[in-house]
This record gives structure tokens, sequence and C-alpha cells, in this order.
């Protein structure tokens, strides 16, 4: 006998009772304070499982497995002390997770682990050894088949819908394939015992496998077969699978012959693929298994919740009580191992993985030891149909194997499945105990024949096999708990993602004042709503939304808002384990809310859009879009939002891209100064004063009546086209792209929104008169126009925009933003002599003939319909800070239809002196 036969089967001393009982003891005393501390920690996480639950679970745990305790120790002193223990921690874990998961189902489990114990009892008391088992094997197995035949003609299903696997007697409910996978394994285990050496001896010989004379394997191959002739013709999946490998396993361990494995394999996956195509139930199901995402709301819905509760769970779990494990449908039964890992996290899981292979290691130990050829048949196959329905069960709930709709022994709600599984445990410990083994003492001493030598190799062989299971099981676990966690939890369709959204504590973005733009409202069942007080910001602000996401500002700084930037690793561990979702960090903008409500109703009825700016800082304080949006009503209006073609999402002072038109003859003109163009305004244009330029169709002219002499200061003054456009000849293709990279209207602005910039060279350009009237190629965002206004008022300096003046750190303290320096791009005295041509207008924009609000008016022309119609404009610097705005008006009915925009918020700013 080989070193690791004897060690598998090296027994303790028959006079180590007392130490084998107390051993038992200890170890049932601390699954009992697991259960009772893991039942109040329910009790006070989860209201369902109230001061009634709890008694029943600590009640019918202590009374069942403290009988079972003093019948044992009474009656087998020399069992193994391992096997109790192990089936009792599982079992009230069981408890447990049905009080979690279905406590109106818990007095009935705690009702059927009693009965469960009273067999365990029964079995362990009846007879002086298991002949009664062995000598009946025909009698046994036909009467499982007839109660499983009989769920053909009276099956029902408790739940009303679904497969009819159940008898229904007097209100309770038994799954005839439950008793019979064990009445089969008895019958395997004594057909094998008394032709074990006939089937391996006698017969043709094929390849690895010996093929024994029919008359032999004759009996053997009925029952199997009319076994799964029933189980096909109920489409009974999970107990196909179980029987299947069960049989093999134990036609292994009577033979050792792997040949048989091998075709008993490759003949179950021949019969799935002819499952497959002839069963729809069974196509779903494997299905399901290769890609669950396909059907997540739909055929495979199980599986992908089972997996984001594994991806919930993470390394420690959410705590019994807490998650939501319910989400799974029939959680309880099918899916209770995915509700461990919710629960218990991958700690969990390894935990009860390990008690499974306490089970097989002990299970196959006894069979080990076992003096008769029949008791070790019969130990090592209940043991490994224990643990193969235990992985088969629990590689379903981890897309490992495909749903099997079997339970998970011990833990599962079931009351067949737990009488089956405690009369398995009962046998297994009866044929531990050292008083029934005939040739223990032979054992011991190594006097094994080679035949008993032989059946050591096939036991630990198959026992490596089942641990390698397990061992792949347990890698999966992690896979999913660990390495997908993040991607579970991402997904759109995790129902966890949005209760654990809805309890985030954004924080609020203000404006510059400390009024706040948006807020959260908490209602009683803690659910937190967002709300904005000032709708008029959502072309800044933008939304938060559980089911669109977030868009503007709220996806800008969305860390902060969740208060998940600057925290470590530690301190979102510790977050996780309390279950606190993060508090976030206020954001202060540079808005200004009176002036953003004033430009967006300003645009009311108009598409259009406007920004006002301080010139010096760059800093924003309004920025209007219209139409827009109100972020509070997103979800009920998104469709309609979504498809209406005047695009109320967008956010068109960043992102809106128009032709400038009149807007541009600024830089054009400023240019043409810088670059020694022209030395200055006073030159004459002539006849080119009151030119008309034909574009597109149309006739673009003079914004407004030129004043005075034709010079180039008035005629742009008046806005008259014909006279930039021969700049712009004079300048080139390579002067017009200097001028409109040194005013950075190729690149977009550097704000916290997106922002958008043409494509635009000198080589996709169109000519030089038409790029000069702001007629060709370029197109630009009145974000970018403002801030060409801010460099004429700011003395040619172009300064950087920014909306976000500080923000919260981790402590809560605020931290200013830093902003950018301004870039010059014409000299004072360039700035000024710009400035100075400029015409002037009141608050109404209505034109002075004096001083006033100083800006730059037109149209550009824009295809069919009426042109657009733009202003740029500034507030006298003189009079306090300096201000600029651009204001567009899609479609105009007038060349001056965004003047009066531009000036009323100028006139409000310079008014509120900010």
């Amino acid at each position: 006998m080989s070193l690791a036969s004897q060690r598998l089967s090296q027994t303790q001393p028959l006079t180590g009772a007392p130490s084998a009982n107390r051993r038992e003891a200890i170890l049932l005393a601390l699954a009992a304070a697991f259960v009772s501390v893991a039942g109040i920690t329910l009790h006070l996480a989860y209201a369902p499982f109230g001061l009634g639950e709890l008694l029943v679970t600590c009640f019918s745990f202590a009374l069942s497995f403290g009988t079972a305790h003093l019948t044992l120790s009474r009656h087998l002193p020399n069992r193994d002390s391992l096997l109790l223990p192990t089936a009792a921690l599982l079992t009230g874990w069981g408890l447990l997770m049905v009080g979690r998961v279905a406590p109106n189902f818990l007095a009935r489990q705690a009702t059927w682990v009693l009965v469960g114990v009273v067999a365990l009892i029964v079995v362990v008391r009846i007879g002086k050894d298991l002949s009664w088992l062995r000598r009946y094997r025909y009698t046994w197995l036909v009467g499982g088949l007839l109660l499983l035949a009989a769920t053909l003609i009276l099956g029902v299903n408790p739940s009303g819908a679904g497969p009819r696997l159940w008898l229904g007697f007097a209100g309770a409910y038994i799954q005839p394939s439950e008793p019979l996978k064990l009445l089969m394994v008895v019958f395997l285990a004594s057909y094998l015992a008394e032709r074990r050496r006939l089937l391996v001896a006698v017969g043709r010989k094929i390849g690895p496998i010996r093929l024994p004379p029919l008359a032999y394997v004759g009996p053997l191959l009925v029952m199997f077969g009319l076994t799964a002739l029933l189980l096909a013709a109920q489409q009974d999946l999970g107990a196909a699978m179980l029987f299947f490998l069960t049989f093999l396993s134990m036609l292994y361990l009577a033979t050792g012959q792997a040949g048989y494995v091998g075709a008993g394999l490759a003949l179950f996956a021949g019969a799935g693929a002819v499952g497959y195509a002839v069963s729809s139930r069974l196509a779903l199901r494997v299905d399901g298994w290769f890609n669950p995402w396909a059907g997540a709301a739909d055929w495979s819905f199980q599986i992908v919740q089972s997996l984001l509760a594994f991806g919930a769970g993470g390394v420690l779990g959410e705590g019994l009580g807490l998650g939501w494990p319910t989400y799974i449908p029939a959680v309880h039964t099918d899916f209770t191992f995915a509700a461990i890992a919710e629960s218990f996290g991958l700690v969990g899981l390894l935990a009860v993985i390990g008690l499974y292979a306490v089970l097989l290691l002990r299970g196959f130990r006894a069979a080990a030891g076992a003096g008769r050829a029949f008791e070790r048949y019969l130990a090592a196959g209940l043991t490994a149909g224990l643990v193969i329905q235990a992985w088969v069960i629990m590689a379903a709930n981890v897309k490992l194997a495909p749903i099997a709709g079997v339970t998970l022994p011990f833990l599962s709600y079931g009351g067949s499945s737990l009488l089956s599984t405690f009369i398995v445990l009962g046998l297994l410990i009866r044929i531990s105990d050292r008083s029934g083994r005939r040739s223990a003492g032979a054992l011991q001493t190594g006097a094994a024949t080679s035949e008993q030598a032989s059946g050591q190799r096939t036991l630990l062989r198959t026992a490596g096999a089942l641990v390698v299971a397990l061992a792949v099981l347990a890698t999966t676990c992690g896979y999913w708990t660990v390495a997908r966690a993040d991607w579970l939890g991402a997904r759109a369709d995790n129902p966890r993602r949005v209760l654990y959204e809805e309890r985030i504590r954004r924080g609020r973005i203000l404006d510059r004042e400390g009024e706040p733009l948006t807020d959260i409202r908490i209602a009683p069942s803690g659910v937190i709503t967002r709300t904005y007080p000032v709708p008029e910001a959502a072309p800044v602000v933008g939304y938060a939304t559980l089911r669109y996401g977030t868009g503007g500002m709220e996806a800008a700084y969305d860390d902060a808002l969740r208060g998940e930037v600057g925290r470590g690793v530690l301190e979102t561990a510790w977050q996780a384990l309390l279950h606190r979702p993060p508090e976030g960090r206020d954001v202060q903008l540079t808005l200004d809310a009176e002036l953003q409500r004033l430009a967006q109703k300003a645009l009311e009825g108009k598409d259009g859009a406007a920004v006002l700016i301080e010139g010096d800082t760059g800093g924003i304080l309004a920025m209007a879009s219209s139409p827009t949006f109100h972020p509070g009503h997103l979800e009920e209006t998104w469709g309609a939002l979504r498809e209406d073609g005047s695009a109320p999402l967008l956010n068109r002072a960043t992102q809106g891209l128009y032709q400038p038109g009149t807007a541009l003859q600024t830089v054009v003109v400023a240019e043409a100064l810088r670059q020694g163009v022209i030395e200055d305004l006073e030159a004459n244009v002539g006849g080119a004063l009151t030119e008309r330029i034909p574009v597109d169709g149309a006739e673009l002219s003079c914004s407004g009546p030129p004043e005075g002499a034709a010079t180039l200061a008035n005629a742009y003054a008046a806005g008259c086209p014909a006279p930039v456009r021969d700049l712009g000849d004079r300048m080139g293709p390579k002067g017009l792209a200097e001028a409109m990279a040194r005013w950075r209207l190729l690149e977009p602005p550097k704000l916290a929104l997106p922002t958008e910039a043409s494509d635009w060279s000198a080589e996709t350009a169109a000519t030089p008169e038409l790029e000069a009237i702001g007629q060709g190629t370029l197109t630009v965002s009145p974000l970018q126009m403002a801030l060409v206004a801010a460099a004429v008022g700011n003395d040619g300096a172009l300064p950087e925009p920014e909306l976000v003046l500080a923000v919260q750190d981790e402590a809560f303290r605020w931290r200013e933003i830093e902003l950018g320096e301004p870039q010059a791009v014409l000299s004072p005295s360039e700035a000024h002599t710009v400035l100075s041509a400029w015409r002037h207008w009141n608050p109404q924009g209505e034109r002075l003939s004096g001083e006033g609000l100083p800006g730059h008016w037109g149209i550009a022309v824009a295809g069919e319909g009426n042109p657009h119609a733009w202003f740029i404009g500034v507030s006298p610097a003189s009079e306090g800070s300096m201000y600029a705005v651009a204001a567009l008006v899609e479609h105009a009915a007038t060349p001056d239809s965004a003047v009066p925009i531009g000036c009323r918020l100028l006139h409000a700013a310079q008014a509120g002196d900010h």
C-alpha cells in the first residue's frame, strides 16, 4: 500500500471515544455561537427577521444538534467527530440565509431540520449493520423510480408555474428525485460490491476499457437507463447531471478504469447536444451559460443577477441583513450560494467551499476505513454525490456550469432535499464509527490485500479530482468577487447601483455668492433626490440622473460631488464596510444666479446663446443656451428632448459652432493693425463702404447706416463687409491663418464643460475674402467670441475662461481654483484703437450718439432663412470692473436682434459691480 493510501485509511484508536465526543461538542458549540451571533446581527439589521424568527432559528438548531450529539455519543462513540459539526454549521448557516431571503419559509425549514435530525437518528439506530440496505437494493430503487414516475401524472409545482417535479401531500411537498439519488447510490454500492470482480476481470478489452458481458452489467444499465429516461421526460437537467456524474464516479471507484469516465462524459455531451436541439428549456439554460449578458433582462435574468450579487459582495460582503440578494429569483432554493456571496463576500464563499471539502475528505476517509466493500462504495458514493450536488449548483451560480435547478445541501430551502441529506449524513457517520469495522485491525497493521490497495488508490484519485473541482470553483468565485467586481457594479442593469446612487448625499453646486444651483431632498425612506432650485442654470450645471448619467458641471466634477475624490483605499474600504455612501463635496462656480436667470430669460422664445464674462479674470458670470431643459424633469422628458430637432440638450454657448459673419471683423481689423497691413483706421475705403457682397443667394451689406466719411473706422463701426473683405485679401491665407490661431479660434477653450472649435486650416479655407467677412468655412462658438470681446476691452489681453471658483477637499475645506494667465494678442494702443470704433448702446439695446455700452454687431448668412445675429460688447472699464459679452440669435428677424440681450447683461453686471 502507498504512503498516501495509508494516510487516507488511518483511523483513531478505539479508545479515543471520550476525546471524539469532546471534540464534537466543542465544534458544535462554536457552530452554535456563529448561528447565535449571526442571528442577532440579522435581527438588528433586517426588520423582517424579528425576535420570533431569531428564537425559531436558535431553538431548532440547539434542539436538533444537541439531541443528535447526545444520541451519537451514546450509540456511536467512535464516529468521525467532524462530520456532524460541519453539517451543523452549514445547516445553521442555511437557516440564517432562509431567514434573510425568505423569512416566511423559515418555520418550515426549521421543522424540516428537526425531521431530518430525527431521520439521522433513526438511520443510526436501525439494525445492527447496513445489510437491510444492501439486501433490498432492487426494492428501494424500484420504489424511488415509481415515485419519480408519479410526477409525470401527479406532479405539481408549489410556485404554481414551471416544471412539475414535486408530489404534494396535505400541503407538504417532496421532490422524488431527492430520495431517488440516495436510493440509486445504495443500489450501485450493493451491485458493485457483489459484481466488481466480474466487471473488472471478465469481458472483452477494447482500448483502455474492458467491456463485461451483458449479463453482468445489464441490471446496472437497465436501472440507470430508467432513471435517466424519467429525468429526461421531466427535463430536469440538474438531477440528470447529478445522477450521471455520481454514477460515473462510483463506476470508477469499483473498476478503476478511467476509460469509463471518459466515455461516459462523451456520451453525456452527446446527449446534451441532442437535448439542446429538441428542448427549448435546456437550450435556454445552455445559452444562458455561454452568454448570459445577451438575455440579461429575459431568459438569463437569474444568472446575471447572481453574478451581480457576487460582484456586490466583494471580499468581505455587504453583511448579513444588508445588500439585496432578493433581486435574484428563487434565491432561497437555487441561488443560496449567490446570497452568501453578497452577504459574506469571498471570505464566506471560501468558508462554504471549505466546509464541503471537509465533508469530502472525511467521507472518503470513512470509505477508506470501511470493513466491507458495500460500505466502502456506499460511503464513497454518498460523499461523491453530496459534493457533486453542491458543486453543480454552486458552479451554476457562478457561471461555471449551466443552471442546474438542484438545491445546495444543508443550505438551500427544501424539505425533501434536507431530509435526504440528513439520511446521507447519518449513513456516513454510522460507517465512520470504528466499532462497526470488521477489518479495521487489518488496515491499521498494513495487512491490506492488493485488491484493497487498488481500492484505496481509486478513492484517493476520486477525492483528488473532487478537490480540484472545488479549487476551480473557489478560483472562479474570486474572479467574479474581486477581478470583475467593479465591472459588475458599474453595469447599467445592476439594481444595486441604483440603490447606492439613491443614497449618495451629492454635494451642492453653488453660485459665486453661495446660492445653491443644485441641492438634495432626503425622503423618509432615505432615498435622495437631486433638486435644481435654479433651473435656468441647466446649460452650465447640467444634470445628474440614475438612468441617463450626468452632464455639464455635474459630470465635470462628478467625483467631488459624489465625495469620492481624495478618499484613500483604507477610507473607502472602511466606509464600504459600514455601508456608508460617500458624502459629496460642494463646488462653487463663477456663475451669478441672478445674471444667469436674466440671460436665460432674455433668450426665451429664441434659439441662441449668450455668454457674460469678467474681462480681466475670464470668470463666466452667465452662460445661457436656448432652447434648454429642466434638469429636475429629465427622467420623464428625456425621450422628447433627444428627439427634439432644436437640440435642447446641446449647450450652444460652448458646443454650438456658427459662421461668425460680421462678428469676425474685430479679429481681422485688429490683426491688420498688428501685422502692419494698415497703420490706423483712418484710411479711405471709397466706394467699398456701401458695397454689397453676394453670399449664398443673399446680399451682405452694412449692419447699420455708415456715419461720416468713408474711412475704415466708420466702415468697421457700421459693420460694412467690403472694406474688411479687402483687408482679408491683403492679409492673404497665411495672415488670416495666423490671426485665427493667435485669437484661439482654432482650439476648444479650456473649460470644465465640453467645448468645441472649428476644424479649420488655410488649406481647407475658402477664399481670403470670404473668410475675412466670416462667411467661409471657419465657425466659432459664442464663448470664443465673448473672449474676443474681453481681449478688446482688456487692453489686448485674451483671458482664460473659468467656471469654478473653489472646490471642497476631503476635509470639507474650500480649495480655490487658480485662474489662468491672460495672453496678450494686441498691444493696449491697438486694443484701444479697435474699441474706440465701436458704437454705443443704452441698457435696452438702443443706439446712442454719445457714451454708453460699446459693442459691435452684425449678421452671418447661414444658408436659407434669416441670418444669424451677433453682438459682442464690453462695459466701460472706467466705471468699475470690465465685463464682456457675446450674444447670438439664430435666424433672427433683424440684424440687431442680439443687441438688447448683450446690453441687458452688461448693464446688470455693471450695476451689480461683481
